[in-house]
């Protein structure tokens, strides 16, 4: 696959530019060679930080550090690795084959001590890598230079949206409307801060980009407007304004006060949600690379995560009971009133009294008297007359009423037939 994305931006490289595009006008020195190679300088160092990461921590090491589900996350962690170093091997393919010296890693440090601090630089440098690309898209002449880009910057957005969902407490995965776009020095400033040292090979000191003296806020983790941060400034500086940088507001004013390394600075209530960043100027003009004097410093300004959290202090977002590694499903355990437990061992049910048991042999039965064949009655035959003696027992003559006559006592048979 890796092949495959290599060769297919190298044929854009080799085709460009074949369809321009009315860019911005960029910084000087910086045309659509550069800009690749300072989206590779930065694919470089996010591909080192994850590298360097899967060989110090395992998915225990997440698990203990709370994040949910730490098996998945580690699963996933490997995979925006594999992301970073398909980005890389893009990048210098389609480089070489475009005839430039790809630039070449450098040397980091990222400071990260344990699980924890590893996931919150993460998701610093997720972001910065986000409103890199945003950033230089406007100066991309070549359309297929910047459809090769625009397929990065999605992806990173999505890496940033996954571990900011992952953060201790979680944040918003989507904290406005819009990313916030950074210029090119605003950038290198921040990937600076992590650079040890560069080859001799061409790399990104040989960018000619700069990077402005670094700010650290206090006190870290989520602010919020009304908040007053205590910037330091890495040396003296005559700093007069502050901005912070939003998209489509551009750069809006705060309050400031201090001089030398110490500033204090107000968030104000037009400041973006999610990731911001926090230049410092030395005049009221709009920040660029002529009068910014520091920075910028990265914040997280309070988003709709924080605000749900707000409202709910006892929401657990990894709840302790789930013995399977899993996040905690709705409705979580302490939703519904526990049942109380049944006793483990029931006590004994009294046994129960044997029935007697039947007797062996049974008293037999007294024999039934037999019963003698009966004789068997007369068959009746209708159709055979039966024998009768004539005048058996019958008187020749009947009383009769006086005046009638006799009948005469004859059989049937001698009377007279009446033929018709």
């Amino acid at each position: 696959m890796h092949a495959a994305l290599a060769a297919s931006f190298a044929a854009l490289a080799a085709a460009a530019p074949v369809v321009q595009r009315q860019a911005a006008p960029p910084p000087a020195g910086i045309d659509d060679a550069v800009i690749l190679q300072y989206a590779l300088s930065l694919e470089h160092l996010e591909n080192t930080f994850y590298r360097e990461a899967l060989t110090k921590f395992t998915a225990a090491d997440f698990k203990a550090a709370g994040v949910p589900s730490a098996e998945a996350f580690y699963n996933n962690l490997q995979q925006i690795a594999k992301d970073e170093e398909t980005h890389v091997n893009f990048l210098e393919t389609g480089l070489r084959d475009a005839g430039a010296t790809p630039v070449a890693e450098c040397s980091y440090n990222f400071g990260y001590t344990d699980a924890q601090s590893f996931l919150a630089t993460a998701n610093i440098l997720e972001g910065v890598g986000v409103s890199a690309y945003l950033g230089a898209a406007k100066y991309i002449k070549s359309a297929d230079y910047l459809t090769a880009a625009g397929a990065i910057l999605t992806v990173e957005s999505r890496h940033s949206s996954y571990l900011r969902n992952v953060q201790s407490p979680p944040q918003s995965p989507f904290p406005a409307p819009f990313d916030i776009p950074l210029e090119f020095n605003e950038v290198y400033s921040l990937a600076a801060l992590f650079i040890t040292g560069c080859p001799d090979t061409p790399g990104t000191t040989g960018l000619g980009l700069k990077a402005f003296p670094a700010i650290t806020a206090a006190p870290a983790g989520i602010s919020k407007v009304g908040d007053v941060l205590t910037f330091t400034v890495a040396q003296e500086v005559e700093a007069t304004n502050a901005y912070f940088i939003t998209f489509p507001g551009g750069a809006i004013p705060a309050e400031i006060t201090g001089s030398g390394a110490n500033y204090q600075v107000t968030v104000p209530a037009a400041a973006q949600a999610g990731q911001a960043y926090v230049v410092l100027t030395k005049n009221g003009d709009k920040p660029t690379d002529d009068n910014i004097v520091a920075g910028p410093a990265v914040l997280q300004i309070a988003d709709n995560a924080a605000e749900f959290q707000a409202q709910n202090p006892g929401y657990d977002y990894n709840p302790k009971d789930c013995k399977d590694d899993k996040p905690g499903q709705y409705p979580t355990k302490g939703d519904y009133p526990s049942h109380p437990e049944a006793p483990k061992d029931y006590p004994a049910h009294p046994e129960q009294p044997k029935s007697p048991e039947a007797p062996k042999d049974y008293p037999k039965h007294p024999e039934q008297p037999k019963y003698e064949h009966q004789p068997e009655a007369p068959k009746y035959d209708a159709h055979k007359p039966e024998h009768k003696p004539e005048h058996e027992d019958k008187p020749s003559t009947y009383p009769v009423k006086n005046g009638e006559k006799p009948e005469e006592d004859c059989p049937e048979e001698d009377k007279p037939k009446t033929h018709y």
